[in-house]
């Protein structure tokens, strides 16, 4: 007799309204055991699901691309886009899985993965099968403040996810990117230009941008313009500065170089910015 499709683990929740527009939520989780003809195929779908494939073996189509998913891989599927995934009929995979829904999901795995294939090897494979028992459970008892408790775990499988991606698996990046990263930001006044934090890191300027954009997602310039914001944010707090005195002091040129900059990062203008800040600050 072939064996047939069971479904291990197959529990629901129903978000609480308005929820995923301003937080994650998990409407869908379980585990499966495939039979050889187990196949999903959809045009589209809402949040982002994603598998984990405990034994045997199978195939996901998603942004395009098809993989062939192994024991210890982890598959996020792009839902927005066409995507479908089945198991290997000579080898049928079991998969522990879920679905996620929140604020802009497409954009967050762009943020996590950029241009890299979204299967990856889980290196804490323990870790994550902990991660998914302790889903089950949330989601069996159905306690008050469920949608708080999933939004806490969509959490944690972010940024379990996160390290793998960038080999961080004890949350600590390389030595020597944290050395550079340790000496910008001692002296953001000073202009640092690209040559400059190269030879402070010891690497060549294109491996130096490959370094930040695996490890912090972004360029070392763009890096520094966010650090300088955010250590003028400090300053205006601190002290009655004027804004041409602390943007001099974070490394801005001038002080419209500034603003621009300040603006395009935080929404609002500096000034705006450094006075509903204070105003909130000596509020009852």
């Amino acid at each position: 007799m072939s064996r047939r499709t069971a479904f291990l683990e197959n529990l629901h929740h129903v978000p609480a309204d308005g929820w995923t527009r301003s937080a994650f939520s998990i409407p869908r989780a379980g585990k499966v055991a495939a039979a050889a003809d187990y196949r999903i195929a959809r045009i589209a779908h809402g949040g982002q699901d994603v598998l984990y494939c405990v034994s045997g073996s199978g195939f996901v189509e998603t942004d395009g691309v098809r993989h062939e998913v192994h024991p210890g891989q982890l598959v996020w599927i792009a839902n927005e886009l066409p995507h479908a995934h089945s198991a290997n009929p000579a080898q049928p995979w079991t998969l522990l899985w879920f679905r996620f829904d929140g604020p802009d999901p497409a954009w967050l795995r762009a943020q996590i993965f950029g241009d890299r294939s979204t299967r990856l090897v889980i290196t804490e494979g323990p870790l994550l099968i902990d991660w998914f028992e302790r889903l089950f459970t949330a989601m069996r008892q159905r306690e008050f403040g469920l949608d708080l408790r999933l939004n806490l775990l969509a959490g944690e499988f972010f940024s379990l996810v996160g390290k793998t991606m960038t080999g961080q698996s004890d949350g600590a990046m390389p030595a020597r990117l944290a050395h550079t990263i340790a000496g910008v930001r001692s002296d953001l006044s000073k202009a640092w230009t690209a040559q400059e934090i190269s030879q402070l890191s010891g690497f060549g300027a294109a491996h130096m941008r490959r370094l930040f954009r695996k490890h912090l997602r972004t360029s070392p310039r763009q890096w520094l313009t966010r650090e300088r914001v955010v250590r003028a944010q400090s300053l205006m707090l601190r002290n009655d500065a004027s804004l041409g005195q602390i943007a001099a002091a974070c490394g801005f040129c001038d002080v419209y170089h500034f603003s621009r900059e300040f603006k395009r990062i935080t929404g609002v203008p500096p000034g705006t910015w450094r006075r509903g800040e204070l105003w909130n600050a000596d509020a009852p």
